[in-house]
């Protein structure tokens, strides 16, 4: 199971940083970026950077342990290879989810942010997620939070001083 969210950006690519926007976004900002969103946290496990992530999405409570499978001011790609998802909040199983984020040059003022999201699940679980409409709600909150981490990266960019040219 796959969702990815597109949002414009009014600020050209260059001057996006995904890396450390990921790696300084605050518990608090994080929660703000989503409706499901509910703690966030940082941390380095053995030299690798990670997040944990704690989502409600569709009725389903969703911990994720991301570590930085690769990232740069582009692009940036976390693997948590044992989400706990609990079921109704209540049935716990581990699923994989990958989340990708990248910046496109679109013209010279403004740029592309994909978000994407994707889920490896048991063919139970499978079948679980479409009894429950998992797919229909992740889509809508991919969507979601794409919007509002975009919101968020510009507006970081908005208050931070560019580099002196030539710097």
């Amino acid at each position: 199971m796959k969702h990815t969210g597109y949002a414009t950006l009014d600020v050209p690519a260059g001057r996006v940083d995904l890396e450390d926007w990921l790696f300084t976004l605050s518990d608090a900002e994080y929660q703000a970026c989503a409706r499901g969103h509910r703690a966030a946290g940082t941390f380095v496990q053995d030299g690798v950077r990670g997040t944990v992530n704690v989502e409600a999405i569709g009725g389903h409570l969703i911990v994720q342990h991301y570590l930085e499978v690769s990232a740069k001011p582009s692009r940036v790609e976390m693997l948590s290879r044992r989400s706990r998802v609990y079921l109704f909040h209540l049935v716990p199983a581990t699923i994989q989810v990958r989340w990708t984020m990248s910046v496109n040059v679109r013209n010279a003022e403004s740029s592309e942010f994909r978000c994407s999201v994707e889920l490896t699940m048991s063919p139970l679980l499978r079948v679980l997620g479409a009894l429950s409409l998992l797919g229909v709600a992740i889509r809508a909150h991919t969507l979601e939070e794409t919007k509002l981490f975009g919101d968020d990266i510009v507006r970081k960019i908005g208050t931070s001083r560019p580099s002196p040219a030539g710097a």
